[in-house]
């Protein structure tokens, strides 16, 4: 018996089709052709050399091999001499390569001539630098073209990623799996989500939301696939194609009524995504063999394969026999076909499901596979590591990954300290199976300081320093600009550092303004920083350059000035809206009419979001016009009903995620159309029912205020309104002009007398609400708060407002600034 196992495995074996790695240095002239232009090809000198005992390895030069003066790259494969460009470029040039519309993520004033004058750096590199999240492909790759693919697939090479998911085009494959197997247009029509939740139908966690696929989109995406996992191969990439889990839908256990299926729960109220097919049940190897076939037939094999079956879901059993049986089989059907295929897996249970995912549990299920057949992504590494308590994974292989963010939020933040320290820990672990490196946040395009740092973690064997790096980040960013402006950048880059790139991934950073209006908002975790001021002396630095010739036409500048600015509003939003809370509630609790003070209050709030909207709208990486116009072009030789169903998906993700009861404003965006239409409405109902509640003297009918709220998001989501492509206005201008208005708070028509470690007692109720003290420290927004505001009289300089003074006194010494009335 098993001897003719192994007769069948050869066979098997030599009928997989062979893929031959593209040329290494072509591969890097194309990049360099694309990202610098022809003239820069032949500057640069190529060679390839030999890895350093199977690790990649480059190196940047002043001469050629031969002795030549010329700026020289090598490596061992197309990405090992592309990080050497990267390094050269970033180290030498001072440039900066990152996520931007059409190159404005880039600052690439290179010097003529191009340096030489440096010593030669030779770094070996981790063996393995990982890239995606399975939600990538969702929420931000979903509506990709080649061109973009490209364009990301230099990034990656430039960054020394080798190892990249690729999940695009696997629809095709399961589209001729479940044919073969009998299913019939409307069963797998019915399974398919819509492509902007195809992640999550992918693990089982749902069916059918947003679908049907097209056949013409599904052939796109197969075509699509190809074309990515050729360039990849250039370089010498190393893909991990979509391996069998076993979420199957209904009708497959339809087919094999005799066979182990379990249902799985619904996840976030939405209609259960099918079945489990238990691994251990024979059926598994059968279908999983077929499944291998069909995507090695199609994609070929880099030998690696992601398989994430219990994501979300428990086993059935916690039995540590059952649980090593399971995953051996998992492993089995991958091997069977692909006989050197290693399994990767995300750690997300582990970090995740404590309960059930004990160490006994994790070690039974990771010791049924052998150590150099799996590698583990440990998912989130910085915020919620499980490596430690698992001794390493207990010898698995695991890669150190960042999650940086969640749904594509925006918003200023970043774990640079703590990519350095925990790296470093993981590496020194005295019983380390640490492998390499990875990003694995859901969603890219945003914060790209942070990830400029993870690319050199894997060749850096040090503990960065964060204060030294981010100096050198903020002149590769902006060009060697000079001066008082030069230092005042990188000054502002070390402000950054320190009130929001200094600590791990938070939910505080979604703004209240794309979260659904409610009268008193938990701000404290769901928006705002621990130091909004440091984060305002930061934005005034960064402004410091606003008239300054070099930097009006770097792009690089225009987008951090105006994510920046976007953030200081958004933060500054959080305070407002306690106030807004607060002139309703004293309704409420007193009975008294304050419409006055409400619609006052209320009127800014509208003032900042119409503000918001013009701000993201003036520059094209804040768009929702692309967003959705991308969604249609992706299906635009389709029927107009197909390009409206897509259009639906990409409202539907960024808004309701579902059908109001599931992920509502998970992935909302800060994006110029969305704020100014979508965000603005909300803000406007839940304004005119508290409005009409105050005038009419009557208790707040909150379930009737909701029922509308549905109704006006559902009704957005189906809509056809176009919205602008093309960004509105000069970004600097409307972003300085903005800075004045809610920075510097130009506004000479109130004045304020400053009492100095005053000892001035006070009392009444103050301005926020009792125990509550401004996120914002600064001077200036604090007069803005109380500006604002007909019934303050003052605030001191801890943050509390307030709207009389008397006789209940403090217990420090504080600055009091009273209005001069």
């Amino acid at each position: 018996m098993v001897m003719r196992y192994i007769v069948i495995l050869l066979v098997v074996l030599v009928t997989l089709p062979v893929y031959t790695r593209g040329d290494a240095v072509s591969a890097v002239q194309g990049l360099v052709q694309r990202l610098l232009g022809e003239s820069y090809v032949a500057q640069f000198h190529y060679e390839v050399i030999e890895s350093e005992q199977g690790y990649d390895v480059f190196e940047v030069d002043t001469v050629t091999s031969e002795g030549k003066p010329a700026p020289t790259l090598r490596g061992n494969n197309g990405v090992a001499i592309a990080s050497a460009l990267n390094y050269y470029l970033k180290y030498m040039c001072l440039c900066s390569v990152s996520w931007g519309e059409n190159g404005s993520g880039d600052q690439l004033h290179l010097p003529e001539p191009l340096p030489i004058g440096f010593s030669k750096v030779r770094h070996v590199m981790s063996k393995y630098r990982y890239y995606f999240n399975v939600a990538t492909f969702s929420f931000s790759t979903v509506w990709w073209d080649i061109d973009r693919w490209t364009r990301e697939i230099d990034w990656m090479a430039l960054n020394g990623i080798n190892m990249p998911l690729s999940f695009t085009g696997q629809e095709y494959v399961w589209k001729k799996f479940y044919q073969s197997l009998g299913l019939n247009q409307p069963d797998i029509s019915a399974y398919f989500s819509g492509p902007a939740f195809l992640a999550w139908q992918r693990l089982g966690y749902l069916e059918g939301w947003g679908g049907p696929l097209s056949d013409g989109w599904i052939d796109a995406q197969h075509d699509l696939q190809l074309q990515i996992l050729t360039k990849t191969r250039e370089f010498g990439m190393i893909n991990v194609l979509p391996g069998f889990s076993g979420h199957v839908p209904d009708s497959v256990k339809r087919l094999y009524p005799n066979s182990s299926f379990v249902k799985n729960p619904n996840w976030e109220n939405f209609t259960s995504g099918g079945y489990l097919l238990e691994p251990t049940d024979p059926l598994f190897m059968e279908l999983g063999k077929k499944f291998y076939e069909l995507v090695i037939t199609e994609y070929g094999t880099d030998h690696m394969f992601n398989c994430d079956t219990y994501s979300k879901f428990h086993p059935s059993s916690h039995d540590p026999t059952f649980l090593a049986a399971t995953n051996e089989a998992i492993y089995n059907a991958m091997s069977a076909v692909d006989g050197t295929a290693i399994y990767v897996m995300q750690s997300l249970p582990f970090q995740n499901y404590v309960d059930f995912w004990d160490l006994d549990a994790i070690k039974a299920f990771l010791s049924a596979v052998p150590d150099d057949k799996m590698i583990i992504l440990e998912v989130d590494a910085i915020g919620n590591p499980a490596w430690l308590k698992t001794h390493s994974f207990y010898g698995k292989p695991f890669i150190f990954c960042l999650e940086s963010n969640l749904g594509g939020m925006r918003g200023i933040y970043g774990g640079i300290s703590g990519v350095g320290i925990e790296w470093t820990a993981a590496m020194n672990y005295s019983i380390s199976s640490l492998v390499g490196t990875g990003i694995t946040s859901e969603a890219i395009e945003q914060n790209p300081v942070i990830y400029d740092l993870m690319g050199e973690m894997a060749w850096r064997k040090e503990m960065v320093d964060p204060d030294q790096w981010i100096s050198q980040y903020a002149v590769r960013r902006y060009g060697d600009i000079g001066g008082s402006v030069g230092e005042n950048l990188k000054t502002a880059w070390n402000k950054l550092l320190f009130c929001c790139y200094n600590s791990v991934f938070s939910w505080k950073f979604k703004s209240l303004i794309e979260r659904a209006p409610f009268i008193s908002m938990d701000n404290g975790y769901w928006t705002g920083y621990q130091d909004t001021t440091t984060m305002v002396e930061a934005l005034s630095l960064l402004m410091s350059g606003y008239n300054n010739s070099k930097l009006r036409d770097v792009e690089t500048y225009h987008y951090d000035v105006v994510d920046i600015t976007r953030q200081a509003i958004t933060n500054l939003f959080t305070d407002v809206q306690v106030m807004y809370g607060l002139a309703f509630q004293k309704y409420q609790f007193s009975g008294k009419n304050s419409s006055y003070e409400f619609m006052q209050i209320s009127n800014i709030m509208f003032e900042m979001i119409g503000d918001l909207d013009r701000l993201l709208a003036s520059n094209e990486n804040f768009l929702l016009g692309r967003w959705i116009e991308s969604a249609r072009n992706s299906v635009k030789q389709e029927p107009e009903d197909v390009q409206d169903l897509y259009e639906f998906n990409a409202r539907n993700q960024i808004t309701m995620w579902g059908d109001h009861q599931n992920m509502e404003d998970y992935a909302s965006k800060q994006w110029g159309g969305l704020v100014g239409d979508y965000y603005m409405k909300r803000w406007k109902l839940l304004t005119n029912t508290l409005l009409e509640t105050i005038e009419n003297g009557s208790h707040l009918d909150f379930d009737k205020y909701e029922n509308e709220r549905f109704l006006l998001e559902d009704s957005w989501g189906k809509e056809h309104t176009k919205y602008s492509t093309q960004p509105i206005g000069n970004s600097l201008d409307i972003a300085y002009e903005l800075y004045k208005k809610y920075v510097t708070v130009e506004d000479s028509s109130i004045t304020y007398k400053v009492y100095p470690n005053s000892s001035m007692e006070i009392n009444d109720v103050p301005l926020f609400g009792y125990n509550y003290v401004a996120w914002t420290k600064d001077v200036n927004q604090l007069k803005f708060l109380c500006n604002i505001n007909p019934t303050c009289v003052g605030f001191d300089s801890v943050g509390m407002g307030f709207n009389a003074t008397g006789h209940i006194g403090y217990s420090w010494p504080i600055t009091l600034y009273l209005k001069e009335m």
